[in-house]
């Protein structure tokens, strides 16, 4: 006798007894555990393609400008980092544009760990891109740093504001209106003040210090206002 028909034949003197109770069994166990790194790149997918393509676009209009104007890089990138940050705070908000805030809050992973990770996920991307585009300015890496920063930052903050106090999807457009008006102030500092030269330069920092400290703020308060139910 061969093992597929001994098999047969003990599966027929012995039939298994149907299960009781499987499917409250299986409700009862507790979720897979999921790493930060596998949450992470799984969040990172849900991320819309428009998002990454205006990222990427921004980035190419950047890199082309300090190709052809090197001495023109500084302010001009600088004057089109808000256009980066608005796609990180829109993202954010795409649950309340397109009404899903209460159905996200039923998931297992919240509203909460779905908007940090988002902005992870992009922020981290805009960062690598403003590493690879410091080289190009004619001045130190530090400095074309907090240039390019504290645009970014100050985008991030007002635009998340305005997020959060216009109702969608009019606080979209606030935020997108957030980054063109950085980014004229970004231009006139330049054209007006010559910001960017060197003996100005000592009132870069304290206004980079000031932007952080206040976007940090700002989102903390955003992510503890965000309100979670527990997965069942």
């Amino acid at each position: 006798m061969s093992d597929r028909e001994l098999k047969k034949a003990l599966q027929k003197a012995f039939p298994a007894p149907e299960p009781v109770r499987k499917r409250a069994f299986l409700r009862s166990l507790p979720p897979a555990p999921v790493s930060y790194l596998r949450f992470l790149l799984g969040q990172a997918g849900y991320i819309r393609k428009s998002a990454w393509a205006a990222s990427v676009a921004v980035f190419a209009l950047a890199l082309a400008v300090g190709r052809l104007a090197p001495k023109d890089a500084v302010w001009a990138t600088a004057a089109l980092t808000p256009f980066a940050a608005v796609v990180l705070v829109t993202e954010g908000g795409r649950p309340a544009l397109y009404g899903m805030e209460e159905l996200e809050r039923t998931a297992r992973f919240g509203p909460k760990c779905a908007k940090m990770s988002h902005m992870c996920a992009l922020g981290f991307t805009h960062l690598f891109m403003l590493v690879l585009l410091a080289p190009l300015g004619p001045v130190s890496l530090g400095r074309t740093g907090v240039y390019l920063l504290t645009p970014y930052l100050l985008t991030a903050l007002f635009g998340n504001i305005l997020l959060r106090r216009v109702r969608a999807p009019m606080g979209v457009y606030a935020a997108g209106a957030a980054a063109v008006l950085v980014a004229g102030l970004s231009l006139a500092l330049h054209t007006g003040l010559n910001a960017y030269a060197q003996v100005n330069f000592r009132w870069w920092p304290p206004v980079l210090f000031l932007a952080a400290s206040l976007t940090a703020w700002e989102y903390r308060g955003t992510f503890k206002r965000t309100e979670e139910l527990s997965w069942n």
